[in-house]
């Protein structure tokens, strides 16, 4: 999953001097090579060796050596590389290729920062950089707990991700446990990973290390000394998740895996670094079911698959998101575990359709630039999970499984893309996918059936049961509509896609117990969606400034009564453009809607009904005004609002004065 909090992370940048030397081969025909740099479709697979060295005095500094070697794999000659790293903390940067300095600028500016070889690599030539670095940043006053470092050694850029080899070698302060990418082999002291597009340490102060096996992979997992009944539940999940995930695909892609502790809130987690994932809140595992706790260890582990072995090659990453959530849901249901986390992604997908937000997935960089609300949450995880579980449920798990295990065969190391993977679901399934993609990826459709009339009757021995489905949305698709009965047998049937009203046909030996709809629950269907014209108040609402509406609220204010408009936020919204405008009644109208429409809401739902409250007073009905506010006071939590165009700010002490004194209008 996406980090869902911004961590701080420290990372590493590098001061080195590169030597280059190319081993020449004999080719029967050379191409000139491209002027400048220049990308490969599929970047040759370099291995890394580094010996570094991290100490934490006055400075926290890295110094060490590095040795990458690659083969030039291409068509093409290269004559200009590029390397990439952080800028922060001191540093200087001097480059030697093939004996001659390059000259680079004396401040580093932009990254990444090519340089040009006195002769090019052919095709089949290797080439060998020796690589010295030394960095540091001023020390904090406290020694740091946490050290995550994902990208703080020298790389070969060639912009986008790629598969490449790794032997390091730490040297860290004594008082703190490590974590890698990869697994340790003591007889050379060195830590290995291989086909893997970075390499990750993660330090923690005083923490001690739980370690397990699953089949061949090697698992750790650090923890503080109170958090070890958590640990221990992460660690044996992680053993049975790489299992049932090895069972699935056929192989678990890395020969290590570490689990370090992030931050205290139990909000998730994320992969810092491949086989290395961050778990937060370990020290709170009260405060959440066993079921989080493995279901988002399953969820962790899954990008390995999707986002680390096969790469994501589109922005956004709605795909591969999408399939790691698929792997975990997989994972939940083979092991009964709760659904609860996979509903709410639905349900958060859902209400921005709701809402009346352009929930395309597609988007141009400067489409994206200009949205609003929480793109990550409602779109990339919410529709992306969406897309993932319909496609299944559309194509059939048998399908599907064999669309995963192609795709992790066929993308190793290189992006996939929506394009990529469109290709391979319909060789596999032999269908055209394209009425699929188009509606889930590329517009703004949302999915929405319910059941019609039912009717059930007794036909000699057999009883025939018709069952009528209606589309309410604009997405239009397949949906498995089951049927059980009184002797225990079950059926189920798709819809026709092309049909708005469809009517399904069951015939049983015994009478009809009950019909359902998706009755595993794996698309994302809107009970209600907001109609056309819904979404047109939608931006309506949101297009009336907070100040100076006047006649234009009324205006909106009037529609959204004649089309039925439910969204709770917007009608709040109209409620203050109202107020704004002294069209008190009206106001007083909307802020009534808020209230019957956000009772889940604790906050709109408190601040709605003392608007009431301020608008009985400017009605001059001070009782109503006073039974507001009292209402107001009686809720469990009262939360606290700021209005800034009118430097108000509604809290407990705020009604409270409202008790003693009438709302007047400044």
């Amino acid at each position: 999953m996406a980090k869902p909090l911004a961590i701080h992370t420290l990372h590493i940048l590098t001061v080195f001097a590169l030597t280059v030397t190319a081993t020449a081969a004999r080719t029967s025909e050379v191409r000139t090579a491209p002027v400048g740099f220049w990308t490969p479709s599929r970047p040759p697979r370099a291995s890394y060796r580094i010996d570094c060295t991290l100490t934490m005095a006055k400075d926290i500094a890295l110094q060490g050596k590095e040795t990458i070697h690659f083969v030039n794999t291409t068509s093409q000659p290269m004559q200009a590389l590029a390397v990439t790293w952080f800028k922060e903390g001191r540093q200087t940067l001097t480059v030697v290729a093939n004996g001659e300095p390059v000259a680079l600028p004396k401040s580093p500016g932009s990254y990444p920062q090519d340089f040009a070889l006195t002769k090019p690599i052919n095709p089949g030539q290797a080439v060998t950089l020796e690589i010295e670095f030394n960095v540091s940043v001023p020390a904090p006053p406290e020694m740091p707990e946490k050290l995550p470092l994902d990208d703080w050694y020298p790389r070969l850029w060639w912009d986008g991700g790629s598969h490449d080899d790794y032997e390091v070698k730490l040297d860290v302060p004594e008082e703190y446990a490590v974590a890698t990418s990869g697994r340790l082999d003591p007889k050379n002291e060195v830590y290995c990973l291989e086909k893997a597009p970075s390499f990750g340490i993660w330090l923690g102060r005083k923490c001690e290390v739980l370690e397990s096996r699953a089949g061949e992979v090697s698992i750790r997992c650090l923890y503080k000394p109170d958090d070890k009944k958590c640990a221990q539940l992460l660690i044996d999940t992680a053993v049975d998740v790489i299992n049932f995930y090895r069972e699935r695909f056929g192989f678990y892609p890395y020969p290590a895996l570490a689990i370090v502790p992030g931050a205290d809130e139990p909000m998730g987690g994320y992969p810092l670094a491949t086989s290395i994932i961050v778990i937060h809140g370990m020290g709170r595992m009260k405060d959440k079911p066993e079921a989080h706790w493995r279901w988002i260890t399953a969820h962790e582990i899954g990008h390995q698959y999707w986002g680390r072995y096969v790469l994501e090659k589109d922005d956004p990453g709605w795909l591969w998101i999408g399939l790691g959530i698929y792997a975990d849901r997989e994972y939940c249901r083979a092991r009964n575990l709760s659904d609860e986390s996979h509903r709410q992604l639905l349900a958060r997908y859902i209400e921005g359709v709701r809402k009346g937000l352009d929930t395309t997935v597609s988007r141009s960089q400067e489409e994206k630039s200009q949205i609003k609300f929480d793109f990550n949450n409602v779109v990339i995880h919410g529709k992306g999970f969406a897309i993932i579980s319909a496609l299944d449920c559309t194509l059939g798990k048998p399908v599907f499984e064999r669309i995963c295990k192609r795709c992790l065969s066929e993308f190793v190391g290189r992006g996939m893309g929506l394009r990529e993977f469109q290709t391979v679901c319909e060789q596999e399934s032999g269908q055209d996918l394209g009425w699929f993609f188009s509606q889930w990826v590329n517009s703004n459709k949302c999915l929405s059936y319910e059941l019609g009339p039912q009717k059930s009757e007794k036909k000699e021995n057999a009883y025939a049961t018709e069952v009528q489905v209606r589309c309410l949305g604009t997405l239009k698709m397949p949906v498995p509509v089951a049927a059980s009965f009184e002797d225990g047998t079950s059926q189920q049937i798709f819809t026709n896609r092309l049909h708005d009203v469809d009517t399904i046909r069951f015939e049983s030996h015994a009478p009809l117990k009950q019909v359902r709809l998706d009755p595993e629950g794996a698309l994302a269907m809107a009970a209600s969606p907001l109609a056309p014209a819904g979404k047109q108040l939608s931006q309506l609402i949101d297009d009336l400034p907070w100040v100076g509406a006047g006649e234009k609220a009324l205006e909106v204010f009037k529609k959204a009564k004649e089309g039925g408009f439910s969204d709770a936020d917007g009608w709040f919204k109209l409620g203050l453009t109202l107020y704004d405008g002294k069209y008190y009644r009206e106001g007083l109208e909307a802020f009534g809607k808020v209230q019957a429409m956000a009772k889940d809401d604790t906050l709109l739902t408190f601040v709605a009904t003392v608007w009431q409250g301020h608008l009985f007073d400017l009605l001059g009905q001070r009782d109503k005004a006073v039974e507001c506010y009292k209402k107001a006071l009686e809720m469990p939590e009262v939360p606290d609002m700021r209005h800034d165009q009118y430097n108000m700010r509604i809290n407990r002490e705020w009604v409270q004065k409202r008790l003693a004194e009438p709302f007047r209008r400044e």
